[in-house]
């Protein structure tokens, strides 16, 4: 890291009782600090972009960083954390739920618990409480800052590629999900195949890769949150109408063979970490997140697991792996889910790929400084790279044309590591000195559990992909 003193910004409210700006802890007795010298200048709103804060993210200072705008209520800060771990994902719980049996339903409930738990320990490594004063500041942006704390050298960059990797896993199964669902629909008259439609979606999709403004996509991702939400509402009501034939022998038992793959699929469906340090820092009472996570995740818990296992008390062990082709026979119920997942994954893959493209923008951009965001030059190199990622996704989607299964690898390996492993590994690293016996144990067994799971989903869903194409080949 450069010995240059680094520029941080502070908020207004970083202000002793005099009206004085904080000193940064580096400079205080009671905090031991290795960091650069820093100087304070007034924050410029038009600094706050993604690319600005990733990169004041590498600098580690102890000081309090700035957070978001303090604004948002504990209604709305549960509303967003909602949204994201009901995503397009729980499309397959019901395949997870028919691959683990009941143990898919129980692991619905025990995945919601220990991700709520690991997420509040992932906010508590955001703030330190001086040994001086006892005052507890907000010293992290962001889940890699955490990490930077912890593996100085590789951990900021480590944690953002396996949250890049789990993002572009799913612009992968957005586009799977997309070429399914066109393809499910018009099967009957052989109009186009999977890889046909996906290709088709994508092209649908290109242009809304370009819109480089938050507030649009904010819009954007509302409308899709509103699409999936009434999606399932349809999805239950049509289990409601089938409940004459609901037979309670078609959730199979426990099955080890089968179970990881579930089990992947449903952590894939909880992981939301990354944006947690963002929602936590939006809200007016800070104080407020453990309680609104737990109603949240209570809430994911009940409907996924209710979703999931109507779906297999209905169709049993013919649960396909994208809920909404169960509905085949049922034309009218179909047609009405159908549209409303198409709309959700069209309004999604916008808010997804910004994230992705914005990390793909600051590994590449300083290897063209003539294409630089402030170039006029620029629109070259969207027109370039938007395409290119884009179609580096269809082509992964088309040889890996499984929903169900690529959830179950991408968050067995991805997902195990955001959820499990690393917030648990964090918290210890940064509080060992203060956790007692017992909070000692229980991350120690998360961790442990995160490891053993994971990697048996990722093998299992890994192995069943093979086969799966093996038999593809064959035919």
């Amino acid at each position: 890291m450069s010995s240059q003193p680094h520029t941080i910004l502070f908020n207004e409210e970083d202000k002793d009782d005099k009206g004085d700006p904080i000193k940064p802890a580096s400079c205080a007795a009671d905090v031991e600090s290795n960091e650069p010298d820093v100087r304070f200048v007034e924050p410029n709103p038009k600094q706050r972009t993604i690319r600005s804060a990733s990169i004041a993210g590498m600098s580690v200072s102890m000081m309090a960083k700035p957070s978001d705008d303090r604004k948002a209520s504990a209604f709305l800060a549960g509303w967003n954390v909602s949204n994201l771990i009901q995503g397009t994902g729980i499309l397959g719980v019901p395949y997870a739920i028919q691959q683990g049996g009941w143990g898919g339903v129980a692991a619905c409930f025990i995945v919601a618990f220990l991700c709520c738990h690991t997420g509040k320990l992932l906010i508590n490594c955001m703030y330190e409480t001086s040994k001086k004063t006892g005052i507890k500041r907000r010293l992290r942006v962001n889940y890699p800052e955490v990490a930077a704390v912890v593996w100085k050298k590789y951990g900021y960059t480590l944690v953002n590629v396996v949250q890049c990797v789990e993002m572009f896993g799913g612009v992968i199964m957005y586009i799977v999900l997309l070429g399914t669902v066109w393809h499910d629909m018009f099967q009957k008259f052989h109009f186009l195949s999977f890889t046909e439609w996906a290709c088709i979606n994508c092209v649908v999709c290109l242009p809304s890769l370009f819109i480089t403004r938050m507030s649009i996509l904010s819009w954007l991702s509302m409308l899709s949150v509103f699409s999936l939400m009434s999606s399932l509402l349809v999805l239950i009501a049509f289990c409601f109408s089938q409940i004459n034939n609901w037979k309670m022998s078609n959730i199979p038992a426990f099955d080890i063979t089968t179970f990881p793959i579930g089990f992947g699929i449903i952590v894939f469906s909880y992981c939301a970490h990354a944006v947690f340090p963002s929602i936590e820092g939006s809200m007016k009472k800070p104080e407020s997140f453990n309680k609104m996570m737990n109603c949240s995740f209570t809430l994911a818990a009940v409907l996924k697991a209710a979703l999931g296992a109507f779906m297999v008390l209905t169709f049993g062990a013919g649960t396909e792996q994208v809920a909404t082709i169960n509905l085949g026979p049922y034309p009218m119920w179909q047609t009405a889910v159908n549209v409303l997942v198409i709309c959700n994954v069209i309004l999604a893959v916008p808010l997804v790929m910004f994230v992705v493209a914005s990390v793909f923008d600051d590994v590449s951009l300083p290897y063209f400084p003539r294409l630089s965001r402030e170039s006029s030059l620029h629109w070259v190199y969207l027109l370039v790279s938007r395409p290119l990622l884009l179609g580096f996704a269809l082509v992964l989607a088309i040889v890996v044309p499984h929903f169900g299964l690529l959830m179950g690898l991408v968050g067995s390996l991805t997902g195990t590591c955001l959820c499990f492993i690393f917030p648990c590994y964090f918290h210890l690293k940064l509080r060992w000195q203060e956790l007692k016996w017992p909070s000692i144990v229980l991350e120690i067994s998360i961790m442990i559990f995160g490891l053993v799971a994971g990697g048996a989903g990722f093998f299992f869903s890994g192995k069943e992909l093979v086969e799966t194409f093996i038999r593809e080949m064959a035919e």
